[in-house]
């Protein structure tokens, strides 16, 4: 019995004293099973880390990471850097296991850490971010404004002086800037906005353009954008003012509104009071001091007209050495009296004028500038709409005066897209005959420069953008007003309210735009015999087109409507059998088009995109009787067509074959979807043969389609290079090429995108006879992919024409150019003199290179003569590349100065990276911007304020105060001024 009694109990401590021994022997028995299980997991980590960051970039600068967010990725990269270590002893001990001397106890230990490394990563690849995981990102103190000219007048200095003094009193809260149009009071604001000081004084400094046709609502989204606080369409003013009040309180704001025409309640519009307790403060300008006063400003700046020396200065300056000839200058002189001394009129005539040496010349200007003024404009000095009628007039031919005029029906201050004004212009036939629409782009972007160096418009920081100054608005609308007893351009754009002109206005107008206002209806029929051109898009409201509202429009040739909520078209639109274009672009709740489409004969232009698109009806044997766009593809003279919208395979594969039949066509925008839909387009569309397909972005494969639903800056892109072709795929059938299809299109293409190729190592395989025409080439998800030009392609000329060059996502890219041998050895470097390895045309385009997510790079130029290839190169972006060390390796050799062209460098994730071209002689005369995060090996910069006077200061330094702390500097003041 007493035996018996001891065996459960001896029992149970058996089993407690083998389960711990059990465990412990799981832990050797199975290491290089968890261990296995450890890098898979440590890998899917990775790719959900790498996704997060993928969109935390995508909207940076808008949006920010959470601290949550921030908190798991350092975790991440801890247990990064655990595995790493844990890799290097298991190693060890698989050695050792193979030399038959383990030790068993480290064996366990190891095997223990394996397990519980799992266990944290399952911890961390559940995290859900409940909440989110970005923020709105907290504004910068200043927005920099474009610079002004260097050679600024001393009368500005001294208005700016002026205003500074003004602004550094304590007793004075507002200050007005006042003076005529065109006189400078933008320009002394740029300046002040771009003032050093000025972001040392205050927490935001906050630029508002009113302009006339503001509303409170227009001012509070311009405000929130700056503040980076969401407004929504349906949130009251009262709301949105509370919820600016609140971000902007206990903060020090400098406040400038531009263009002020009428009082502003600040109050309303969100604003707290500014006073000395807060130290808050507001610069307006206006060009009338009554403004001033009703704004309750406590001093006014006046800003007067430039005194004759400094007017004759600027003019002479502005009009070339001809007007110091003996002949000319008597009337240069003259002519600059009668511009009296007005900076923005003494511009525009020096465009009209410049190195103009014909004397007769000069004085039929003089003699038209003292002609009587016709016209009395209401908000436009006399004399001032008199300089600017002259130089209007003295435009060369009547189609710059009309592409002129027809800029005016854009909303005051805004951008204006090039190419789609010059597609008005030539769906309205404003140009001299009839043009096919590369030489309408052509003559139109001739006509936009002679505009320009007229000074009647100005350029963009977008390059693809042009702008009006508002006083030359203001004379091109007075004269639109002038050439009838009726207006002939009805233009309300831009103007926040829901009021209909009256319908005997529409009655004699050859334009109207009522484009970006709130409209919410239309009336029934208006009657507008003579309208060729209607602007309606950005009326957000408008959701219903009355059926008789085209009844009355015979002569119209331009109807836009995109960024309205519109469902349907009506009938009547049957009744525009002269229409040239119809552009319906983000009529998000568009869900048909009507079947009298097909009275559109003469169209030429359709745009239909990122709608909700819907043609034909599954099981319909007659697809043709219901689909509109098979009667769109039968209409003889249709040029261009973009479609973008969400559409099923097999209706892609019919209107692709429909797309074949056209023959005029001149510029396409299509996702063929698969592959086979394109071969068909390519071998039966004429004007593809027969190269009259002058404009295409062409994409195909997998998904990229998605592109054009989600990213609008790849929509901008393709666009831009005007010859586009988007694959995903490949590798499939073919060893490591494209589909014949792909290459019969690339072979023509200046841009392309190629995405999840499975096989192919380098892009240079693909010939360079397919890829000497690119100028922009995006790369991504192709992870085979092991270099971009390898030893085959050396001898030739690789990418000589390319611009931009974008590397995403390629797990296994070692290099952009491999010097390496078959057998994986690498060759020398070619000695100098003779010729060098890589041709000397490659690369020698390229303004901008972006590599992202490549973690086994090394070394982002991978010889010095690559580098020096490298001399337009003006963005370097770099990021999450784990395994980047430095820009070139260490004993590579740099000749001569290189990338003497870069303004722009980013860094960021790169935890590996140590040397940022050290010793490496590079010129940073053009460095205006720069980016550093997540790099906490990097302990020295290149770079200071004396070898790059034009950088300010860097970036991300607040998110990296420990990596900015711990930095080397040779000059210490230098750390100080680009903190």
């Amino acid at each position: 019995m007493a035996a018996e009694a001891f065996i459960p109990p001896a029992w149970e401590i058996g089993k407690y004293i083998w389960v711990p021994i059990a465990t412990r022997i799981n832990y050797a028995r199975k290491l290089t099973n968890n261990w296995e299980a450890l890098c898979k997991k440590a890998l899917e980590l990775r790719s959900k880390k790498d996704d997060i960051v993928a969109e935390i970039e995508r909207f940076r600068p808008q949006r920010t990471p959470t601290q949550e967010c921030v908190n798991w990725r350092n975790e991440v990269a801890e247990m990064e850097n655990k595995v790493a270590t844990l890799e290097q002893e298991f190693n060890v001990e698989k050695k050792c296991v193979w030399g038959l001397c383990p030790n068993i106890f480290e064996r366990i230990k190891l095997g223990k850490l394996v397990v519980n490394m799992i266990t944290k990563i399952d911890l961390l690849m559940e995290k859900k971010f409940e909440n989110g995981f970005l923020v709105d990102s907290p504004p910068t103190r200043v927005e920099r404004r474009p610079e002004p000219p260097s050679t600024l007048s001393s009368s500005a200095h001294h208005t700016l002086d002026m205003v500074l003094n003004k602004l550094r009193d304590e007793s004075t809260q507002k200050i007005g800037i006042w003076g005529m149009g065109g006189v400078g009071k933008t320009t002394i604001l740029d300046l002040l906005n771009n003032y050093p000081d000025v972001k040392t004084i205050f927490d935001f400094v906050i630029w508002v353009t009113v302009s006339k046709s503001w509303t409170i609502r227009k001012l509070q989204n311009e405000v929130g954008m700056r503040l980076s606080i969401a407004i929504n369409a349906d949130e009251s003013n009262d709301r949105v003012a509370s919820k600016l009040l609140t971000a902007l309180e206990g903060k020090k704001f400098l406040l400038l509104l531009d263009d002020v025409w009428d009082e502003v309640d600040l109050s309303v519009v969100g604003f707290p009071n500014a006073n000395q307790q807060n130290g808050c403060k507001v610069i307006l300008t206006t060009r009338k001091k009554e403004v001033c006063r009703k704004m309750g400003t406590d001093a006014e700046v006046p800003v007067s007209v430039l005194p004759n020396e400094e007017a004759w200065e600027m003019f002479s300056c502005g009009v070339g050495h001809v007007a110091t000839l003996s002949t000319i200058k008597p009337y240069a002189q003259d002519i600059v009296t009668e511009c009296g001394g007005l900076p923005l009129a003494l511009k525009v005539v020096c465009g009209a004028l410049r190195k103009e040496k014909n004397v007769n010349v000069w004085r039929n200007f003089l003699r038209k500038l003292r002609s009587p003024a016709t016209s009395v404009i209401e908000d436009l000095n006399e004399n001032v709409f008199k300089l600017l009628k002259v130089s209007y007039d003295r435009l060369k031919n009547i189609d710059e005066k009309k592409c002129l005029l027809f800029c005016g029906l854009y909303p005051e201050d805004s951008m204006i897209e090039k190419s789609r004004l010059i597609g008005y212009w030539k769906s309205e036939r404003i140009f001299s005959g009839k043009l096919t629409l590369e030489q309408a782009l052509d003559e139109g972007e001739a006509i936009l420069q002679a505009l320009i160096d007229a000074s009647l418009l100005e350029k963009c920081d977008k390059d693809d953008s042009v702008m009006m100054h508002d006083v030359v608005r203001d004379m091109v609308l007075a004269i639109t007003s002038l050439q009838g007893e009726e207006p002939t351009h009805l233009v309300r754009a831009g103007i926040s309210s829901e009021m209909i002109p009256e319908e005997v206005e529409w009655k004699n107008a050859t334009r109207i735009s009522f484009m970006n206002r709130d409209l919410r209806s239309l009336p029934e029929s208006p009657n507008c015999p003579k309208l060729l051109t209607l602007l309606l898009q950005g009326n957000k409201n408008l959701k219903v087109i009355p059926e008789t509202f085209f009844n009355n429009m015979p002569s119209l040739r331009v109807l836009d409507l995109s960024y309205t909520r519109i469902k349907s078209l009506p009938t009547s639109i049957s009744k525009l059998d002269g229409l040239r274009e119809l552009v319906l672009l983000d009529c998000e709740n568009l869900k048909a088009l009507p079947k009298e489409i097909s009275a559109l004969k003469e169209l030429e232009v359709l745009y239909v995109g990122r709608s909700k698109l819907e043609i034909g009806r599954r099981g319909m044997k007659s697809v043709e009787l219901i689909m509109p766009i098979g009667m769109i593809c039968g209409i003889p003279h249709i040029e261009v067509i973009e479609l973008t919208s969400r559409l099923s395979d097999e209706r892609i594969e019919i209107i692709a074959k429909q797309l074949s039949n056209l023959g005029s066509l001149s510029s396409l925008l299509f996702d063929f979807r698969i592959v086979g839909n394109l071969q068909h387009f390519l071998q039966n569309s004429i004007p593809w043969k027969e190269k009259r397909l002058t404009q295409f972005v062409f994409l195909a494969g997998k998904c990229p389609h998605q592109l054009y639903e989600y990213d609008s800056w790849f929509l901008q892109r393709s666009r831009k290079y005007k010859r586009f072709l988007g694959y995903e795929g490949g590798g499939e059938e073919r060893d490591n090429g494209l589909p014949q299809a792909i290459e019969d299109a690339l072979i023509h293409s200046n841009g392309f995108l190629l995405g999840r190729h499975g096989k192919l190592k380098a892009l240079s395989e693909l010939g360079t006879q397919n890829t000497d025409e690119l100028r922009y080439c995006q790369i991504q998800e192709c992870f085979a992919l092991e270099t971009i030009v390898n030893r085959n392609g050396l001898e030739m000329s690789a990418f000589s024409n390319l611009e931009v060059l974008i590397l995403r996502k390629l797990s296994n890219l070692k290099s952009i150019l491999c010097l390496e041998t078959e057998e994986g050895q690498s060759s020398p470097p070619p000695p100098p003199p003779p010729p060098p390895l890589l041709n000397v045309n490659s690369f020698t385009n390229l303004t901008r290179l972006s590599v992202w997510n490549c973690p086994l790079i090394e070394h982002l130029f991978s010889s010095g003569f690559m580098l020096q290839q490298m001399s337009n190169l003006k963005d370097l972006i770099v990021s999450r590349c784990w395994g980047l060390k430095g820009m070139i390796p260490e004993d590579e050799k740099v000749e001569y100065e290189a990338l003497p062209k870069l303004s722009s460098l980013f860094l960021g994730g790169l935890p590996e990276f140590v040397n940022l071209f050290e010793g490496v002689p590079t010129c940073w005369q053009s460095l205006d911007d720069v980016t550093i995060s997540d790099t906490p090996k990097l302990r020295k910069l290149p770079f200071d304020t004396n070898s790059a006077p034009n950088l300010k200061g860097i970036k991300s330094i607040k998110e990296n105060q420990e990596w900015w702390d711990a930095l080397e500097w040779d000059n210490h003041a230098a750390k100080l001024q680009l903190l």
